[in-house]
């Protein structure tokens, strides 16, 4: 894959707002983490089943050619950005101006998305999560990251939560570059699978 020269933002509000118009359950923070954690365990393909089981549960309204495209143009820049050499991966969040509230719970959603991303793709990966390494610290903390809320005194007090969050958010954003490159050969040996 040839690294990102532009590739688009993609835009939270339209794709929310196309999965909800579906009729689908599942946030689209969760679904991008979980598309990302595909991603990083086996691939492109790996992505696109990860999704058909998402959806296959759901009796999705439309299930139409614009919600399609929508989560092709969201699998193809995740795996564009993911693995651009400039980094620059973003997890699919709400933006700066959404309420506290709703940016530490898409958060949560994201990393639990990402988990069960790794998890189904790459069961073994995940398994290493109980041994050391960094990967096992990432996916630990991930899960972590998953439970995560805001308490009464955190939501009244803005301040200090949302640099917090800030900090959060990166570790999440430069910590998913480094599971997508120590998943390589696992990445590489789906792809042979496939082929």
């Amino acid at each position: 894959m040839t690294p990102s020269s532009a590739v688009p933002p993609l835009d939270y509000d339209r794709l929310r707002d196309s999965l909800a118009d579906a009729g689908a359950v599942v946030a689209l923070a969760e679904m991008h983490g979980g598309i990302c954690g595909a991603l990083c365990a086996g691939g492109a393909t790996a992505a696109r089943r990860w999704l058909e089981d998402c959806f296959d549960d759901q009796e999705l309204a439309a299930s139409t050619a614009a919600l399609t495209a929508d989560l092709e143009e969201v699998l193809g820049a995740s795996e564009q950005t993911l693995a651009d050499p400039e980094l620059k991966f973003e997890p699919l969040l709400p933006d700066d101006d959404a309420p506290l509230a709703e940016q530490v719970q898409a958060l949560a959603l994201w990393c639990q998305g990402f988990l069960s991303g790794v998890g189904t793709t790459a069961p073994s990966a995940a398994r290493q999560s109980e041994q050391g390494g960094s990967l096992a610290e990432i996916l630990r903390d991930f899960a972590e990251i998953s439970r995560a809320g805001l308490s009464e005194e955190e939501a009244a007090g803005h301040g200090q939560a949302d640099f917090a969050l800030a900090e959060i958010h990166e570790y999440v954003r430069v910590s998913v570059q480094i599971v997508f490159e120590e998943l390589a050969v696992e990445r590489a040996g789906a792809a042979r699978d496939v082929h």
